[in-house]
């Protein structure tokens, strides 16, 4: 059966893959659009005939108390729930029983991998560009980049960034919107920090370069900054910065298969990372390494044949594990 795509913003083509109807925006609203489509289109290609033995049902809510529609739907197939865009980190095994698997983004490590509930990567903006053939660490433009939200998260960043934290009160003090636009409203251009960087602060999401000027920007940076989100630590610019080619510092990250064991530099504070940086734009050779093994990262890892490849193994060892408990009776 060959590659299939969207149709009507709620349904794909495949019959047995769903849009939960209690999802909060159509489907091709979703940032995460393009990399789930990609997903499945690998899935299918990787299970054959024994995809349709499945029912799939796609999940993207914020809200707290809103459960997905799919647990009342009834299916002669094993039900599979993959649930994007809640960086709020919700549990779902309290419903995990109305499904043989769940695969969940922004679970972290909290309780991910328990029973049939799987963390899953959390893909990337759709409408980010990627740009081929990877150009070297050593030919980019732009040493650091960080072009971003000012966020409740961001305030010590901030601060270690524009290099007046002693003027500022960290983010454990204040964290309200006051606050927030008080700063934005000092200075929201740091690029000098580093020389031939950028290093910039919006007011809000995708509020800053187009996203084709972002995908670009990436595609000539050595250094991309990944402070944490909204919630949570985990944002599609690591995983937009990992596609790209680019060596990236980030703060702690869940400890699950898609950043266990990575080339991403994780740090405890901004002032390591500042430090960290420094010592890097001295290291060509090192960028050089990380880089490689960036790309190597995402291409086992996190891309989406290799998320459908994560997808389909944890399927096949409830199935195994299934058989060997019918066995066994």
């Amino acid at each position: 059966m060959s590659s299939k795509k969207i149709v009507g913003g709620d349904l794909f083509e495949y019959p047995n893959v769903h849009y939960d109807k209690n999802s909060d925006y159509r489907f091709e609203d979703l940032n995460e659009g393009v990399f789930i489509s990609r997903v499945f289109e690998e899935l299918q290609r990787l299970m054959k005939e024994t995809f349709f033995d499945f029912e799939f049902f796609i999940f993207s809510n914020h809200k707290k108390k809103v459960l997905p529609e799919s647990i009342q739907v009834k299916s002669s197939k094993k039900k599979i729930l993959l649930y994007f865009s809640d960086e709020l980190g919700k549990d779902p095994r309290p419903y995990s029983q109305h499904y043989f698997a769940i695969f969940k983004a922004y679970i972290g490590d909290r309780y991910g991998s328990t029973g049939n509930v799987f963390p899953i990567q959390i893909g990337y903006v759709k409408d980010v560009p990627v740009f081929r053939p990877i150009k070297p660490i050593e030919n980019r433009k732009y040493n650091v980049f960080f072009r971003g939200n000012l966020n409740k998260n961001r305030i010590d960043f901030f601060r270690n960034i524009s290099g007046l934290k002693w003027l500022f009160p960290a983010q454990r003090f204040f964290r309200g919107e006051l606050y927030r636009n008080l700063l934005l409203k000092t200075k929201v251009d740091f690029s000098s920090k580093f020389p031939d960087s950028i290093l910039m602060f919006n007011s809000s999401f995708k509020s800053g370069y187009t996203l084709e000027k972002y995908g670009e920007i990436l595609s000539e940076s050595k250094i991309v900054l990944c402070p944490k989100g909204y919630d949570m630590t985990e944002c599609f610019r690591h995983f937009e910065g990992m596609r790209a080619g680019c060596v990236i510092l980030s703060e702690r990250l869940p400890n699950t298969e898609f950043y266990r064991g990575s080339p991403i530099l994780e740090i405890d504070d901004w002032g390591e990372g500042i430090a960290i940086v420094k010592k890097l734009l001295a290291n060509p050779e090192q960028m050089q390494r990380i880089q490689k093994q960036m790309i190597e990262w995402w291409e086992n890892r996190c891309s989406e044949s290799a998320t459908a490849r994560y997808v389909s193994e944890r399927i096949a060892g409830l199935l195994n594990a299934e058989n060997g408990n019918a066995t066994k009776d």
